[in-house]
C-alpha cells in the first residue's frame, strides 16, 4: 500500500493508532481500548476491520478461532498521504501558507515556533550536504 494516497475517516483513524500501538489485536480487544475513547457496539467494530482488511489498510490472520488485525500501512505513510493530501486541497499545495495558517490562528506556541526553527536549519544543512555531493560526482 505504501506510495498510495491513503485518506482515512476519524474512526479508522482511531482504529490505526491503537494498532499502530499494539501491532496486532482481535476484534474484540480492538472493541475494548476503542470503546474507551468512543462508545460503539462490536459489531460497528467489527465491520470497520473488516471494511479496513477489505482496502488493504489492515492485515488480517486467523489465530484459533478469532481474526488478528494489525496495520498494513505505517504511520507515516499515513501522516505524509493525508498530509499532501490536506496541503494540495487547503492550501494550493503550499507549505509556506500552510505553516502562516498555523502561525496566524495561534495553533503554534514558541517551543513549538524553536523546535520548527530548528527542523528547518537541520534540513537545510542535509540539503546542502545532499547537494554538495550531487556537486562533486
Amino acid at each position: 500500500m505504501s506510495g498510495k494516497s491513503v485518506k482515512l475517516s476519524e474512526l479508522q483513524l482511531m482504529v490505526m493508532k491503537v494498532l499502530w500501538r499494539h501491532k496486532k489485536l482481535s476484534v474484540s480487544e480492538t472493541h475494548q481500548i476503542l470503546n474507551r475513547q468512543k462508545e460503539m457496539a462490536p459489531t460497528t467494530v467489527a465491520t470497520l476491520l473488516k471494511r479496513m482488511h477489505e482496502k488493504e489498510i489492515l492485515n488480517v490472520e486467523k489465530e484459533g478461532r478469532q481474526f488478528l488485525y494489525s496495520p498494513a500501512i505505517s504511520e507515516n505513510d499515513v501522516k505524509t498521504s493525508m498530509l499532501s493530501s490536506i496541503l494540495d486541497s487547503l492550501f494550493d499545495g503550499s507549505p509556506t501558507e500552510l505553516v502562516h495558517h498555523l502561525v496566524a490562528q495561534d495553533e503554534v506556541n514558541q517551543n513549538d515556533l524553536d523546535r520548527i526553527k530548528q527542523l528547518l536549519s537541520e534540513g537545510q544543512i542535509s540539503q546542502n550536504k545532499s547537494k554538495q555531493g550531487k556537486d562533486n560526482e
